[in-house]
């Protein structure tokens, strides 16, 4: 009800944004946020609610695909909100040939 699906090659986009950030500092798993990704790109504005968004359809979706360079292995609210903020990703080896 009143979102706006992003395209595939926004995902793409996101999931190298999020690849680029583990390989930049030398990890392979942890927990990151959204804001967390668009902090480190420099990225205008809102754009964390559209990283957010394409996380939560991994997640909620259980998309464990090669081609993203990583999955989602859990989620953990920030706060006492239900929605999960916090996600704990695992890059898929070979994520390294995507970017």
């Amino acid at each position: 009800m009143g979102h706006v699906r992003t395209d595939s090659n926004k995902r793409y986009h996101y999931a190298s944004l999020i690849c680029e950030y583990f390989l930049e500092n030398n990890i392979t798993h942890g927990e990151i946020t959204a804001q967390d990704i668009a902090k480190y790109h420099h990225l205008p504005g809102e754009s964390y609610r559209s990283i957010s968004a394409f996380l939560n359809y991994l997640y909620s979706n259980c998309i464990r695909n090669a081609e993203f360079g990583f999955y989602i292995s859990g989620t953990q609210p920030l706060s006492k909100s239900e929605y999960p903020h916090r996600f704990r990703i695992e890059l898929i080896d070979g994520a390294k040939g995507l970017l």
